[in-house]
């Protein structure tokens, strides 16, 4: 089964997705390919006058490069539109040897506010292992289901003191394949919040992403409902009954996800 959920807080819109229907689909290029973004959508914190942002892309020749070899440089892609992000593919400069030895990544769907993907078991900004030649495509998958419009890939460390190079490509699938996918599984459905809509808070908690408060929900029986905070990485675990005497949460114009209790699990 497969859900689909946009909440909105503030300005900012998060897409959760939850399941396991055609999953196996969503694994297109999102840089590169019929999927992917043209020139315009490559950004990055500098770019040194021999090494252009389409440089960037996984299949070129060369490689993108920051201005300096300082740490801390990111490679920037605006996707198409918002999309499911599964894995993450690197590989260094070919023709010189620079490449990035370890990242991060942070993901937004305003180009505003950014979020840092974060290691499940301690909380703390999650570093993916990068490349360790200038050739090798190195493939890191990413937990649950993110979701983001853009993408920053952030270096962490590189090969000795040269240029922290790299060219990129991001596995996934747009919003608009998973809704088509989602008209023949009704496990899952969004529900916009409306004055008087509250629901009793069974747990709070830090979650890495969106898709992992989902998964947390899915687990916990007694619960129907949840919503994931962007900004701080809370997830609320919720239940439509109350009972006078637990936490409550406020969903006034608040886009959350909730159980279709028509559908066996």
């Amino acid at each position: 089964m497969t859900g689909l959920v946009i909440q909105t807080l503030g300005f900012i819109s998060i897409v959760v997705i939850i399941g396991r229907a055609r999953a196996h689909h969503c694994n297109f290029n999102l840089v590169t390919g019929p999927h992917g973004v043209s020139d315009d959508a490559l950004s990055a914190s500098s770019t040194y006058k021999s090494c252009y942002l389409e440089d960037g892309r996984i299949n070129s020749s060369d490689g993108w490069c920051p201005n300096n070899t300082d740490n801390g440089n990111y490679f920037q892609v605006e996707f198409k539109e918002i999309s499911s992000l599964r894995a993450i593919q690197t590989r260094g400069r070919q023709i010189f040897t620079q490449w990035v030895t370890m990242y991060s990544v942070n993901t937004s769907l305003d180009g505003l506010t950014w979020t840092a993907i974060l290691n499940s078991t301690t909380g703390d900004v999650k570093s993916f292992p990068g490349n360790f030649d200038g050739d090798t495509i190195v493939t890191n998958n990413l937990e649950g289901n993110v979701m983001a419009k853009y993408i920053r890939v952030i270096s962490i460390s590189g090969y000795a003191s040269t240029r922290r190079s790299m060219r990129l490509e991001v596995l996934g699938c747009p919003i608009s394949f998973l809704s088509d996918t989602c008209q023949t599984c009704k496990g899952w459905k969004a529900r916009l919040g409306s004055t008087g809509d509250v629901l009793k808070v069974l747990e709070e908690m830090v979650a890495s992403n969106h898709g992992m408060c989902g998964l947390r929900c899915f687990r916990q029986p007694d619960c129907d409902s949840f919503f994931f905070d962007v900004g701080n990485n809370h997830c609320r675990l919720l239940n439509s009954t109350l009972d006078g005497s637990s936490p409550s949460v406020h969903l006034d114009g608040v886009w959350y996800f909730i159980k279709n209790t028509n559908v066996d699990f």
